[in-house]
């Protein structure tokens, strides 16, 4: 009997062999919060705060849709972004963005649909997408965003109708671009013409550090056209797996159906923890620090780059927030072969070929600056150059 096809990630599995390292290594792999930003939340008094509050019961079984409090506090925020409408019942508590991205695949689409993804674009989505049996139209990706142009162009040599379009417009993992209003208005227009939803996916929006927000997608387009998906993985705790979709209550109720055969329901005691962090009226000065620490982040890694890499032509942009620089290397490096001996040197990140599943991207580095301290950003630089001089020289 032949089993289903599944897909395995390969940034999952390198994080899984950077952990088995043996010497020390500086990891620009993992687009996780920094240690640092972690603390700040004092999860230990958070967590017995709740506890006390609200007895074992918190422990236990919750509502599909999620708590009632933190249902409030997603739309509130949406609310003050400019989706006036939203009320708790436009919003679904997801076990983290990627769940919502699932769920949405079974509930908007067939297998066999076409679904528009970027490329680049987070591996562990395209997977999700795949793994939905959809077939991915890849659009390819610059400074401003999704090239909508050029997905345009694909679709129609493609012939097909896509029924979602998936984006992370904000930020975007892999490569720090932002999706630019020109192109978001665009992105709406296409997604009209065609009956497509857009899947928002916008998890590092919160983490802007300069320059001026564009408006969220659902602002630009009728409620029907827009799924807006987050998390509080990138801002408070990853661990909890807790992220939401915003849609209009009918879609609600069709997620809430599926996710009752996946896993019930996402975790009461996180999700609480996460609403008494609100509570306190803590989360604005907590995103301005996280702000700050992740722009000295970013600026150190630059600096090093620029130390480092000088007249190698080795390029890199200058995103206004998030996780990631996209770190461009010569044309014809092999980004596998560096890889090997960037971990033989004690250094690690994401190669271009994680973010693509049918396009065959330019050599390139997804470089996470978010979680190594400042000192690390320096060294995990440096013993990247070496491992570059190692591959030119070979």
């Amino acid at each position: 009997m032949t089993l289903p096809e599944v897909h395995h990630s390969l940034i999952d599995d390198l994080l899984a062999v950077v952990v088995a390292q043996t010497r020390d290594t500086v990891s620009f792999a993992m687009g996780s919060p920094a240690p640092e930003a972690l603390a700040l939340i004092g999860v230990e008094e958070l967590v017995a705060a709740v506890a006390e509050r609200h007895g074992p019961g918190v422990f236990g079984y919750g509502v599909t849709e999620g708590e009632a409090a933190l249902r409030e506090i997603v739309a509130a925020d949406a609310r003050a972004r400019g989706l006036t409408a939203t009320t708790p019942e436009h919003v679904m508590v997801t076990g983290g963005a990627l769940q919502a991205i699932a769920l949405l695949c079974r509930v908007l689409a067939h297998p066999g649909d076409a679904a528009v993804t970027e490329a680049p674009s987070f591996g562990n989505s395209l997977n999700t997408v795949r793994h939905a049996g959809l077939r991915l139209i890849e659009a390819p990706v610059d400074d401003d965003g999704l090239d909508v142009a050029a997905a345009a162009t694909l679709l129609r040599a493609a012939e097909v109708r896509p029924r979602i379009v998936l984006v992370n417009p904000t930020f975007q993992n892999p490569t720090g671009s932002t999706l630019s209003l020109a192109r978001r208005r665009a992105l709406v227009a296409l997604a009209e013409e065609h009956g497509a939803v857009i899947i928002d996916d916008d998890p590092y929006r919160e983490l802007r550090s300069r320059g001026t927000e564009v408006p969220a997608l659902a602002t630009l387009a009728p409620p029907e056209r827009v799924v807006s998906v987050g998390s509080f993985s990138k801002t408070i705790v990853p661990g909890f797996r807790v992220g939401w979709a915003i849609g209009e209550p009918s879609l609600v109720r069709r997620l809430a159906a599926v996710k009752q055969s996946t896993d019930g329901c996402t975790s009461p005691i996180g999700q609480q923890v996460i609403a008494e962090f609100h509570a306190r009226g803590r989360m604005p000065a907590h995103l301005t620090a996280l702000r700050s620490l992740y722009a000295a982040k970013r600026e150190q890694a630059r600096a090093a780059l620029a130390r480092e890499f000088a007249g190698t032509g080795v390029g890199w942009n200058d995103p206004d927030g998030g996780f990631y620089l996209w770190v461009r290397l010569p044309a014809g490096m092999d980004v596998h072969r560096l890889l090997t001996l960037g971990l033989e040197e004690g250094v690690a990140f994401v190669p271009s070929s994680a973010f693509s599943i049918t396009r065959e991207l330019p050599s390139a580095v997804r470089l996470s600056y978010a979680h190594p301290s400042l000192e690390r950003i320096d060294e995990g630089i440096a013993r990247l150059r070496r491992a570059f001089d190692r591959l030119r020289v070979s």
